[in-house]
């Protein structure tokens, strides 16, 4: 499926969407607090040096050069990576709920 939409207003304009496998990395990496300091306290954001601390932080040892279908590839693996280390966040109850038994 491309990711690539023509406007039907302006034939000029087309709008180009992320590959769905970096929506999802981007969305796991909120569900892992410490990996969200890393990346924060990294201080260069370019996105393959960002893949780079996420894939080390799974324990991925990357190397070469990688194509788009290749990062795609790889996003696909760190969300894998990432579901499998998990993290639980425990959230307040606001409502007087009592946990499930």
């Amino acid at each position: 499926m491309s990711n690539t939409i023509f406007s039907t207003s302006n034939p000029n304009l087309k709008y180009e969407f992320f590959p769905e496998a970096l929506t999802a990395l981007r969305v796991e990496i909120d569900n892992h607090p410490a990996l969200l300091k890393i990346l924060n306290d990294q201080e260069d954001k370019d996105v393959y040096i960002q893949l780079s601390e996420i894939a080390a932080y799974c324990g991925i040892i990357l190397e070469g050069t990688y194509t788009q279908a290749d990062v795609i590839k790889l996003a696909d693996k760190l969300v894998w990576e990432l579901k499998k280390k998990g993290s639980i966040l425990i959230l307040p109850s606001f409502d007087g709920a009592q946990p499930i038994s």
